[in-house]
């Protein structure tokens, strides 16, 4: 295990994916995820889960859910009279912009957290897939390869998507990332980078120091691509289950993903790196009479008087007499009326369907319904 060793850094923000429509209320590591989860839950586990006790959590609006969600850290074990969890809103700053665009802004405009931190590694990560990462092996193969950048990547390219801005690796057979490229196309051969690094911090503040005395504003190209030009950057191996969020329907199929057991497996069945989020003392969940589920998640306090078929039901959530959800995701405390049919949907949260609607899209192309939404 990697104890009092490295810090952790979470970009809450979205910088890399397309989901306009779900985060006009809230930022990206906000989202709800799997019938009872945020997106942020599972990288505040993987932290946890390696002995990491100090994290950092940059967003710059929207992110009063996410506090209220995460408050003290305390299903984390990060609440704590010193270090544990520390939310770093945006401030003025004489060297950067008040809010900050992309993550090296970001991290010029928190140098004074940076600063502060005393662990000599540091961990950094977006928060655009949902996965179960073991930075405890990563740490381990940080520091026997020696290199100054350990970059997190996968080979799988399922539910990714072409369009939006990819950071692929051409890693060789000894792990040495040989170059970098950023698009929006995926190219077969190359592997996926996940926006996760590892280096020293003492590294890294300087690496941001220099970055604003030279006016740059990109951790990428200004501080990744000519680390790897001088063969100091190593590529890290996610070998289990990447849930990408690159749009609506990506966010879809990679909740739907998890009714495969396989995955659900690959994120949920570790049992020395479990996936913890806020507990809510909710009721169990109520079938009615005529009630029918099949292949569905359905979390707790969710009343269910209808049929759900391949669908994910988040907590608090009502189905009504006659009603048929199927592929679709229903969010916390909505309700959909009788006699409604629902196909590839996505309802967000408060939201509330009458009764005898139809809502209806596709896997590639769902319906979302947006937060309050009435129909």
């Amino acid at each position: 295990m990697v104890k009092n060793k490295m810090a952790g850094l979470i970009f809450g923000d979205s910088y890399d994916v397309e989901l306009k429509e779900m985060l006009d209320k809230r930022t990206l590591a906000g989202i709800p995820f799997g019938a009872r989860y945020r997106v942020i839950d599972f990288f505040l586990s993987d932290m946890a889960n390696a002995s990491i006790t100090n994290i950092g959590v940059i967003v710059t609006q929207k992110y009063l859910s996410l506090v209220r969600h995460v408050n003290s850290g305390a299903p984390w074990d990060l609440d704590r009279k010193n270090s544990g969890i520390n939310f770093l809103p945006p401030f003025n700053s004489n060297d950067v912009k008040a809010v900050y665009e992309n993550r090296l802004e970001a991290m010029q405009a928190n140098l004074p957290w940076l600063r502060t931190v005393e662990e000599e590694y540091i961990l950094l990560t977006s928060c655009n897939y949902v996965a179960n990462i073991d930075f405890s092996r990563m740490m381990d193969f940080h520091q026997k390869s020696g290199a100054v950048i350990t970059a997190l990547y996968t080979k799988n390219h399922q539910n990714k998507k072409d369009g939006v801005e990819i950071t692929e690796f051409d890693v060789d057979a000894n792990g040495v990332v040989e170059d970098c490229r950023i698009s929006s196309e995926l190219i077969k051969g190359l592997e996926i980078g996940l926006n996760a690094y590892i280096m020293k911090t003492s590294d890294l503040i300087k690496c941001v120091e220099d970055s604003i005395k030279k006016g740059q504003n990109s951790f990428r190209r200004d501080i990744l691509m000519p680390a790897i030009k001088h063969g100091r950057v190593m590529g890290y191996e996610a070998e289990d289950e990447v849930l990408f969020m690159d749009d609506i329907s990506c966010y879809l199929k990679s909740n739907l993903a998890l009714l495969n057991k396989d995955v659900r497996d690959s994120i949920f069945a570790h049992e020395d790196r479990p996936v913890m989020t806020k507990v809510k003392d909710s009721p169990p969940t109520r079938y009615g009479e005529n009630a029918v589920v099949e292949n569905s998640l359905i979390a707790d306090g969710v009343i269910v008087e209808g049929t759900v078929r391949n669908s994910i039901i988040f907590r608090g959530a009502v189905i009504g007499k006659g009603t048929v959800v199927e592929n679709s995701l229903i969010m916390h405390d909505s309700k959909v009326g009788e006699n409604c049919t629902l196909n590839y949907t996505v309802v967000d949260r408060n939201s509330v369907i009458h009764d005898d609607r139809s809502l209806s899209g596709y896997i590639t192309h769902p319906f979302y319904l947006e937060y309050n939404g009435r129909v």
